[in-house]
């Protein structure tokens, strides 16, 4: 009689496809996800090309009026303060400068003369920070919007310094008013629906193509003045202040640090979406209904098998020996005995990645590793720790004139020396070349150098390396915790430091740090 065949995955998913219209249904609406997303990412990066020419244009505005503004500021007319004929300049001037209105200040935010009104009229003091900047720094200022003293309505308003000599006498502004960049914005002929609008830098509502007179010189929502504030440009999903959904792209300028934002309706955007998704709906329901029963089936005996090599898994991902009992599928069986396998694999390169090759000591990254845990430990318990540099005298002229060989079986001596001097508690390592270090804890300052004492008559025996007696000795630096550091990195400074000072002494001794 045959034995009986185990089915394999592949066979049950077979079925359970077959069975199943789900995953064709599920594709289909990754990729009318896909598709979704893909036309999001092409509108925002429009809307972000069209935010920035925005700026750019308002940015340009600004800066014109700026430059129109320092050109009649050298009129020889305030040279002289002849006011009434910098009025008559001043009024001419606004056809060119393409600005409401012009106002000269005094230094004590008195307005001097304003072009909206007679000259001679009695006229108000603004204390604005922003205008008193202008005398302060010398610099050109672009304050943010505000209501206007004299018209009691919005207005942009740029200042420059009026100098004479190297004192700044007045400033003169230029106001715009918010309808002037209103139309700048719809220049842009954006799409229907679609809200453009620039805040200052205080986040506050300087224009607006959708219901301008109700929201300028209102803040912005609150979660796009945050933004604003992290980011240059971004794309977003807020509500507008009329409480519309809208995916909100905007552009902050490096120049004025104002910002233009591009609101897109969210319904725009899902309209065909939720349209395709229904007809996908209704489409897969009936089939999804009798297929889930069969399915449901297959895929829980599938599953049995899978989910028993969990347990298997995770244990060996915390470097546990790992036997995995038949599951009763063919693949499933296969990747149990891939676990068990990589098991034993990971237990060997463990031992490998840890351990220095020639020696079997512990390597570099073992002991580092070890010596951190060792002070958390100490550090828990107020226990002491010594930290021990070793490094052999003179070994280089053993490689050189014996060869690498006869070094290397010099070496493996030492390590074995060692490790049979010192406890199961203790941990040596081999750092390279001919030096080895010791971490000794529990370890009390006595019983430490006692140690080190020994060491020194072990290590200083002669080698015999087959018909060869060789003689060494040995040079060790001590460092104890926590009298010479709580870090691994400052015990094993004054731990080699000690070591060459150990050296430098004479060699064959060993050295304390201090």
């Amino acid at each position: 009689m045959k034995p009986k065949r185990i089915p394999t995955i592949r066979s049950r998913l077979i079925l359970l496809v077959m069975a199943c219209i789900l995953p064709a249904a599920l594709l289909v609406a990754a990729l009318i996800s896909y598709g979704y997303d893909q036309g999001r990412a092409q509108l925002v990066r429009e809307s972000m090309s069209t935010a920035r020419a925005m700026m750019s244009a308002v940015d340009m505005e600004l800066a014109s009026t700026q430059s129109a503004l320092l050109a009649l500021a050298t009129s020889p007319y305030l040279a002289s303060n002849d006011l009434p004929a910098f009025y008559a300049q001043a009024t001419d001037a606004l056809k060119n400068l393409d600005v409401d209105n012009v106002v000269l200040f005094d230094q004590n935010g008195q307005q001097v003369l304003n072009t909206l009104l007679p000259l001679g009229s009695k006229l108000p003091t603004d204390s604005n920070t922003a205008l008193l900047q202008v005398f302060k720094t010398g610099r050109p200022v672009t304050q943010d919007i505000f209501s206007g003293a004299v018209r009691k309505n919005f207005v942009l308003v740029v200042s420059v310094p009026v100098r004479r000599g190297d004192n700044v006498i007045y400033a003169l502004a230029a106001g715009r008013w918010p309808e002037r960049l209103s139309a700048l914005l719809t220049q842009q002929r954006l799409a229907a629906g679609r809200i453009a609008v620039v805040y200052d830098s205080s986040g506050t509502i300087a224009a607006r193509t959708h219901q301008m007179q109700r929201f300028v010189g209102t803040k912005g929502p609150p979660d796009v003045i945050r933004r604003v504030t992290q980011v240059r440009e971004d794309a977003m999903d807020i509500v507008t202040l009329e409480g519309i959904p809208v995916l909100a792209v905007f552009s902050r300028s490096a120049i004025s640090n104002w910002t233009v934002a591009i609101g897109i309706p969210a319904a725009d955007l899902t309209a065909q979406l939720v349209q395709r998704l229904w007809w996908l709906v209704a489409a897969t329901v009936v089939l999804l209904l009798a297929s889930l029963t069969l399915a449901w089936v297959i895929g829980g005996q599938i599953a049995t098998s899978i989910h028993q090599l969990a347990a298997p898994a995770l244990a060996l991902g915390s470097g546990a020996a790992v036997r995995v009992p038949s599951l009763r599928l063919k693949e499933a069986d296969e990747v149990g005995r891939a676990l068990t396998k990589a098991s034993e694999l990971l237990v060997a390169a463990q031992h490998r990645g840890n351990h220095d090759v020639l020696t079997g000591l512990a390597n570099r990254a073992l002991f580092h590793e070890f010596l951190d845990h060792q002070l958390a430990i100490c550090e828990r318990t107020n226990a002491r720790l010594a930290l021990f540099y070793i490094d052999l005298d003179e070994f280089k002229a053993v490689n050189d004139l014996h060869g690498h060989a006869i070094g290397d079986e010099v070496l493996r001596t030492v390590a074995a020396r060692i490790v049979a001097s010192i406890r199961k508690s203790d941990l040596a390592a081999r750092l390279g070349g001919d030096e080895f270090a010791l971490i000794v804890n529990p370890a009390e300052l006595d019983t430490t150098q006692v140690l080190a004492a020994k060491l020194l008559d072990i290590l200083s025996a002669p080698y015999s390396i087959g018909a060869l007696t060789l003689e060494l000795s040995a040079s060790i630096g001590i460092a104890n915790y926590p009298e010479l550091g709580t870090t691994s990195e400052a015990l094993a400074h004054h731990a080699d430091r000690a070591m060459y000072q150990a050296k430098a002494a004479g060699k064959r001794r060993y050295a304390v740090a201090a």
